[in-house]
């Protein structure tokens, strides 16, 4: 099954496990609706977690390449400004670069968090009952959809017409 990396308008990603991107569409309708969010099936990716003390699982980091690849396709503007400070390499912590490298990343940062404008038209659901459901709710089309198109089966596996059809 695919794994899909969404980029959020506010700077933030999910990682998504789903058959298709409808379906991680509305598998991350519980952060959001990310309908228009930028989206991108990742081919490896790793995390790792260590078990705390209290019984929670904590991110202890990502597996070779795996941030690398995240901060290449979901946020170039930080990408270009690391490299920068780095000089290509990885091997300085930010505590050591000089202050004015420091702010370059943190600009760098502030424009990733207002670099999508979402604001273009998103698809609209096939039916008026869909919309309508969109417009009050905000659910991604492809739910809509999907919700509408159950719905709607239900009702006509039980309709029974009246008289013989003419």
């Amino acid at each position: 099954m695919p794994l899909f990396l969404c980029r959020w308008p506010n700077g933030d990603c999910s990682v998504v496990l789903a058959r298709t991107k409808d379906d991680a569409i509305i598998e991350l309708d519980q952060v959001g609706n990310a309908e228009d969010c930028p989206m991108t099936q990742v081919r490896t990716f790793q995390m790792h977690f260590v078990l705390t003390d209290r019984g929670e699982l904590a991110l202890e980091g990502f597996g070779e390449g795996t941030k690398e690849d995240v901060i290449a396709w979901a946020y170039p503007l930080v990408e270009n400004a690391l490299a920068d400070a780095h000089g290509g390499g990885d091997d300085e912590s930010d505590e050591r670069l000089p202050p004015d490298r420091r702010a370059a990343i943190a600009r760098a940062v502030e424009q990733e968090r207002r670099r999508l404008d979402l604001d273009a038209a998103s698809t609209n659901p096939q039916t008026e009952i869909g919309r309508d459901v969109k417009s009050r709710t905000d659910m991604p089309t492809a739910l809509v959809d999907r919700l509408v198109r159950t719905h709607a089966t239900k009702k006509l596996k039980s309709f029974r017409g009246r008289g013989k059809p003419s």
